[in-house]
This record gives structure tokens, sequence and C-alpha cells, in this order.
């Protein structure tokens, strides 16, 4: 297999991988969702609630915030939090005061309920260690791929370029005076709708992909880092076929 970095943000990155099989795409994707160990909140303790919120929706949208999940700590106990707010006032996830400092919500604007006059919380939150495989608040990213698209265009000059042009929802199509072609660097960015061939028919141009490359693209929500869930997902597969091949 081949890889290359096409797009690395702070918290996406969008990979082109040559020379596999999505079995094997899929599987690491599979690993990312299922198989990455992070932080969330599991336990929650209430000792006030006097807002519209049901204490069990209240700790359901605590469990949801993305807690910062130091690879160092991996394994490592528990951690806790405190909040104790009262209205009127809108509660984020930076209201939260942790344990430890290196333990905080990865989206502290992040809004967990809006007090009204008078309304009033206090709890108090304690994390466990999971996976997507038990609950989806584990999982540390948002995965997905795609074949390399291939987009023909017979006849630069095209009737309509710039209609056909403005049909792209990713807008990677050029359609100036009639000419029609892909604008540089952007034809990784085709998300394969076809919207334009559909409009100008396949002997205009003709969207295909590429089954040999595949776009493989990750948003982490913000508890690892990119190449954190890539490592841990990659020695997750390792450890799940050294099991495999023990007992075969």
């Amino acid at each position: 297999m081949k890889a290359e970095l096409l797009e690395n943000k702070e918290n996406t990155a969008r990979i082109l991988l040559e020379d596999t099989k999505v079995s094997l795409v899929n599987a690491l994707r599979r690993s990312i969702i299922n198989g990455v160990n992070t932080l969330a909140i599991e336990d929650v303790t209430i000792y006030k609630n006097t807002s519209f919120m049901y204490d069990e929706i209240l700790a359901s949208r605590l469990g949801l915030i993305p807690l910062k999940t130091p690879i160092e700590l991996k394994g490592k106990g528990k951690f806790s939090f405190k909040l104790k707010e009262i209205g009127p006032k809108a509660v984020h996830a930076s209201d939260l005061v942790p344990s430890d400092k290196d333990v905080v919500p990865a989206i502290p604007e992040m809004l967990i309920i809006n007090l009204k006059e008078g309304e009033a919380i206090d709890l108090e939150a304690e994390t466990a260690w999971g996976n997507g495989a038990e609950h989806s608040k584990f999982t540390p990213a948002h995965v997905f791929y795609h074949f390399y698209p291939k987009i023909t265009i017979p006849n630069s000059k095209v009737k309509g370029a710039a209609k056909i042009a403005s049909l792209c929802p990713v807008n990677i199509l050029d359609g100036d005076k009639d000419t029609l072609s892909v604008k540089k660097g952007k034809l990784s960015e085709c998300i394969l709708c076809k919207a334009c061939e559909d409009y100008a028919g396949s002997d205009v141009i003709s969207v295909t992909s590429e089954t040999n490359k595949i776009i493989f693209d990750i948003e982490s929500w913000g508890q690892l880092t990119i190449k954190e869930i890539l490592n841990e997902a990659v020695s997750t597969l390792e450890d799940e076929v050294k099991e495999i091949a023990q007992k075969v």
C-alpha cells in the first residue's frame, strides 16, 4: 500500500491510498471507529437540578462531550469534573471544572444547557475508558472513504460550460468562455455526484473512478490528534491479527 497525505489540518486529514483493497481500508476505518480507546464521562452524580432538563438527559449530554485524552494517560484510572451553575446563564463545556488539567473538553464552546432565571445545577461527573464498540461517545473521529475520481472531458470547448461548472457542489470545475476544465489541484475534491454529467451527458463530461486509488478522510472530534488516532487504530488491527493467528 502507498499512502500520500493530500491535506492535513488541525482536526482533519485526507489521505490518498494506492495499491490496496477496499476490505483493508474498511478494516482501518472500523478500527478507528470501534477500536481506539478514549475517555468520556460515564457516571454523573446530580446533587441539584432545577432546570427544565431531566437528570437522565443532562447526564447523556455530558457523556457526549469529547474529552482530550492524552495518549500517555492511556488506561490510567478515572478523572472527574464538577459543575455548579445558576441561571440565567448559557452553560458550556468550558464551565466543567476538571480534576486534571490535561483532561478537559475538546470543544470548550459546546453548549450543555441554557439555564433560566433561578434555575440551578450542581453535579459531579466521572470518566471511564472505552471504545466505539461499547458506545459511540468513545469514538474519536468521523471516518469515510471513496474511490479516487476520474473526470474525462473529450473537448475543452463546450457550449454552456459556465452552466455545467456552476452545477458542481464542490466547485472544482472551471467553465470560463465555453472552456470546460477541472481546476488545478481540485480533482481529489470531487464527490462523484455526477451532477455535471447528468446535465450535460457523458459525451461532454464523464465522471468515473479509479478502483486502485482510494481517498481516506478523517475528521477528529478532538480527543486525539489524527496521527495518534491512526497509530492506535493500526496497533489495534495488529493485535487482532496476532490473536487470530494464535487461535487458528
